[in-house]
């Protein structure tokens, strides 16, 4: 039985992982947007981490386990080639864990969303409805 398996099973919770395979294709008659991936010649694998379990006292097992897979398949797609520089990756935002920074989900767009924010919501009354802080 594996590490993961067996944290399963001892804590009353699951851990499973949803990878969805997009053609190179996908993305190339979109415009450029808040989210702009970096278009892969052989696609992209937005993948998502998924953890539930029954007992606040497992929280923070249940969380860092779902980090520690996070920070596994991150690394083995950078030493695959999935990125051919870990400092660009982009993070599908659906998918992205609340500890991501928000220069992970929108790469080269941020410095132009920060001046769309500060223009439009000074006063920061979007923070209220939580998200992404950017």
């Amino acid at each position: 039985m594996d590490y993961y398996t067996e944290l399963a099973s001892k804590h009353d919770g699951d851990i499973s992982i949803l990878v969805l395979l997009q053609s190179s294709k996908h993305l190339e008659h979109s415009v450029e947007g808040a989210f702009n991936p970096r278009i892969s010649s052989n696609g992209t694998f937005p993948i998502c981490v998924i953890s539930k379990w029954n007992l606040t006292s497992d929280d923070s097992i249940f969380m860092n386990a779902t980090q520690s897979i996070a920070d596994t398949l991150l690394k083995t797609m950078i030493a695959d080639g999935q990125y051919n520089n870990a400092t660009e990756q982009i993070i599908y935002p659906n998918f992205a864990l609340e500890t991501t920074p928000v220069s992970l989900i929108y790469g080269k767009n941020l410095p132009r969303l920060q001046n769309i924010r500060k223009t439009w919501d000074p006063e920061n009354v979007m923070y209220l409805t939580g998200g992404w802080k950017i």
